[in-house]
């Protein structure tokens, strides 16, 4: 397995955590979506994203969260570009972010095995 695809699986169990999140509290789910609309205002206003991409994420925050896990879990290239590049960094509190993602690092020597 290459670089990109093991990013790729890092993102996938990052996203899942984050959507599982979302789907289990309304509040949390409001909570992620703001979080993530702003920091895709902030990338807007700086130039960071390219208005076609920003567009895209603007349409996949407004979708019902079964579409937008979909979306974001889709195998394939489509797929993939929005892992690459989503809104969701920064969403926990930093303890609780490195917890996850040392998880995600024990998973992914594992193989990722367990891990949803």
């Amino acid at each position: 397995m290459n670089h990109e695809d093991r990013m790729d699986r890092k993102r996938l169990a990052w996203l899942k955590i984050v959507l599982g999140r979302m789907a289990s509290c309304e509040r949390e789910d409001c909570r992620i979506r703001a979080q993530a609309k702003n920091l895709l205002d902030l990338k807007r206003t700086r130039g960071l994203m390219s208005e076609d991409h920003a567009q895209r994420w603007k349409t996949l925050l407004e979708m019902d969260a079964d579409e937008l896990r979909r979306a974001l879990l889709a195998p394939g290239t489509q797929g993939c570009e929005l892992r690459h590049a989503h809104l969701f960094a920064g969403v926990f509190p930093p303890a609780e972010q490195n917890r996850i993602l040392r998880d995600i690092r024990k998973e992914s020597d594992g193989g990722f095995q367990g891990l949803v």
